[in-house]
Order: C-alpha cells, then sequence, then structure tokens
C-alpha cells in the first residue's frame, strides 16, 4: 500500500511511527512455555546441524543447491565455499562449484545481467527479470567464489555482473535502483544488498572508486531513508512513506555497514549499524512467540501489531546480529541471533535453504571474520569516470574532457 501525504492511511502511519518512537524496548519475555524439539545448546551443534538441513535440499537434477521454482540458494553456495578448506569439504566443494557453474547459464550473454531463475517456458518477461537484489547477491558470489579458489572464470563471471549492475542499476548520485524495470526508487534493502556486493568487488580488486562510490550510496541512502524514530523508511520520488518500516531493509543495510566498517575502517558506519539493531531487537521481536516480524507496525497503545514471521527473513537477522557481534564484542546481539533461531524450532529438522544464512550465522559466532582491511589502489585515468568499476569494460570508450 502506497501512503500518499494527507490521507487517512498516512495519517495513520505517522501516527504509529510516533508511537514507535516514543516506546521503550519491552524486557524480554519469559521463556516460551509451548513444547518444542530439544536443540542443541551451543553454537557449533547448531551450525551442524543447520549444514544438514542445507545438504538435504541438494537436488542435482535441478541443478545443484536450487530449489523446485528453479531458484539458486546464494547462501548454500556461500556456506559450500567456506566449508571446503575442512578436512570433510570436499563433497561441499564440488556441490558448491557445481551449482555456481549451473548459474552461469542465468547470466544473459548480451548484457551481463542475472535473472532470478531459469526460464522454464513461461511469459518472456520472467527470463528478462533483472533485479538488482538478485545481480547483488550472485556478484557477491562469484567475488567470494574468485577469492576462494583463485579461478579466473569467476572473476570473469563477477566483471560481467558488475558491468551490468554499473551501465543499469546504478544511480550516478549514488545507491542502486531496486530493478531493471519498474521500480526506480532507491530502497534500503536491495541497496544494502548491491552495496555489500560493492564494497566485496572494491575489496577483490583494491579499486578505490568502487569503494568511494559504495561509501557514496550509504549516505545517500541513510541521508533519504533514516527517519529520526531510528528506522530506515521506504520512501517515493517526493519522500512520502511508502509503507512500514520493514525488518529487510534494517538486516540488509546494517550488514552493509558491518563490512564498510572493517573494509574502509570508519567508526560511524559501525554505530549506525548498531543503531539498527537495537531497533531491530527492540521494534520487529516478537515478544509473545520469539523471532522477528517482517514490518513493525505500533498500534496506539504503544504494542507492536501482529505481522508474519518468515524464517528466511529472521536467518538473514541472524546473520546480520552474529556479524554485528563479531565486529563490536557485544553478546546482545549474538543472544539475539539465538532467540531467533529458537522461534522456529519446528522447522529445524526439515531441509530449508534458510538453514545456510543460519549456518553462516554461526559460523560467524564461531570463526569471526579476521581479514586486514585491503590495499587501496587508485586506477590511473580512473578519476573522471562516471562507473565505480574498472575491470569489466575494456571496450568502452573513455568520456571525452
Amino acid at each position: 500500500m502506497r501512503y500518499r501525504p494527507g490521507s487517512a492511511h498516512f495519517a495513520a502511519l505517522a501516527c504509529a511511527l510516533s508511537v514507535l518512537a516514543l516506546t521503550a524496548a519491552p524486557a524480554l519475555p519469559a521463556k516460551h512455555e509451548a513444547p518444542v524439539v530439544t536443540l542443541p545448546t551451543d553454537d557449533r551443534g547448531r551450525f551442524d546441524l543447520m549444514c544438514t538441513r542445507v545438504a538435504g535440499c541438494w537436488a542435482e537434477p535441478r541443478g545443484g543447491f536450487v530449489d523446485k521454482d528453479g531458484v539458486p540458494s546464494e547462501s548454500a553456495m556461500e556456506l559450500g565455499l567456506m566449508l571446503a578448506g575442512e578436512p570433510t569439504g570436499a563433497e561441499w566443494k564440488r556441490r558448491a562449484l557445481a551449482t555456481i557453474d549451473w548459474t552461469g547459464a542465468l547470466i544473459d550473454t548480451l548484457n551481463g545481467g542475472c535473472s532470478s531463475r531459469k526460464n522454464q517456458g513461461g511469459a518472456i518477461g520472467e527470463a528478462m527479470e533483472f533485479r538488482t537484489d538478485v545481480n547483488a547477491r550472485r556478484l557477491d558470489l562469484l567475488v567470494t567464489a574468485w577469492r576462494t579458489l583463485g579461478d579466473e572464470r569467476y572473476r570473469r563471471d563477477a566483471a560481467k555482473v558488475a558491468g551490468f549492475i554499473d551501465r543499469v542499476l546504478l544511480d550516478g548520485r549514488g545507491g542502486f535502483v531496486a530493478e531493471q524495470i519498474g521500480n526506480r526508487t532507491l530502497e534500503p534493502a536491495s541497496n544494502g544488498l548491491a552495496i555489500h556486493a560493492w564494497l566485496s568487488w572494491a575489496a577483490a580488486t583494491g579499486n578505490t572508486p568502487t569503494r568511494e562510490f559504495a561509501l557514496r550510496s550509504i549516505e545517500r541512502v541513510w541521508t533519504g531513508s533514516f527517519d529520526e524514530r531510528g528506522v530506515l523508511l521506504r520512501r517515493g520520488d517526493f519522500g512520502e512513506v511508502l509503507m512500514a518500516p520493514q525488518l529487510a531493509d534494517q538486516v540488509e543495510m546494517g550488514r552493509a555497514l558491518v563490512l564498510s566498517a572493517r573494509l574502509c575502517e570508519r567508526p560511524v558506519d559501525l554505530d549506525r549499524a548498531q543503531t539498527l539493531a537495537r531497533t531491530v531487537i527492540a521494534k520487529f521481536e516478537d515478544r509473545k512467540d520469539g523471532g522477528f516480524m517482517t514490518r513493525a507496525m505500533p498500534k496506539k497503545d504503544g504494542s507492536m501489531r501482529g505481522a508474519p514471521r518468515r524464517e528466511d527473513e529472521n536467518a538473514r537477522a541472524a546473520l546480520f546480529l552474529a556479524e554485528l557481534a563479531a565486529a563490536t564484542g557485544d553478546e546482545t546481539y549474538r543472544a539475539a541471533a539465538r532467540r531467533a533461531w529458537e522461534a522456529f524450532a519446528k522447522e529445524q529438522e526439515k531441509p530449508d535453504f534458510a538453514a545456510a544464512d543460519w549456518a553462516l550465522a554461526f559460523r560467524a559466532a564461531l570463526a569471526p571474520e579476521t581479514t586486514a582491511p585491503p590495499t587501496w589502489q587508485a586506477a590511473a585515468g580512473q578519476a573522471d569516470r562516471p562507473s565505480s568499476n574498472i575491470l569489466y569494460e575494456s571496450h568502452r570508450t573513455k568520456p571525452k574532457r
């Protein structure tokens, strides 16, 4: 629903948001009394259980870590690459690489963009859907594959996807539009994914202009979307609020901020990430059933309206909170991630791709990222480029001065 200024819906949303600002975070609830399955009490046990769930999703006839709709799981492939270096990781590596190679068919040979899934005889539009979130996730994955294995094939594919993002999805003022056709607003969630991928690509290449565009994008999204109530909001072309605060917006921008703080050593980004994390815990956590709600819409009395709780979004939230805990040393965030996981106890024995993000979250708790920031090297002759990348399009003509 679009909330237009002056409408009754807009007034209701504005009132609710004012309550959201004034409502203090409630005390943590007592342990839920409903019977639950026995779950591991340590992060290693949780990690192993989630890996087992992901392994159960393997479907070679579909292409590997691919769901029944033909959509591959980037998180499952990333998990496979992460486990490849372990003593028993050979099969994980094989499966991850088999799926990555299968996704190569989703890259458009003409424009370099990635479609969300393999076209299975449906409408032509389904095969021509090039969204920012999809291309960002694929770019991040290809960068991980290149850096992990040193295989130049993945660098070349990453360059193709980066080139498409640069030409079609990138906004020269900073930020990334949501998709090739249609929604051209700067959604925090898709921008968080794109900024995260752009920072990963910048670090892999050491390219300073790429990094600088990612930082410019953070500033534009933060300036345009952050509200004094402590949340990121989706706004229209005239600044109007389009919907209630979304969990995905806080989580994906939060992950981008954590990565920026580590790679670019900007304390302000870590401060912003913690602001979003506190909002997620205080405003999105379901105090009755546990886990995080997809949106935060308070009532007039300050209590939160009920909203769906999706396991995939909760897994991404846990990943953000675990990464932030590793960056700050604050156990509050990791404890919130564990509570979210426990809220989905009934789902923990079924194969599901959401388990890949749960596994990555507990991996972040067990083995935090310790890689030092890269050595940034500005490329000669690139200062005048509107693009933020230099490795993928040597055929392009430089703009005239």
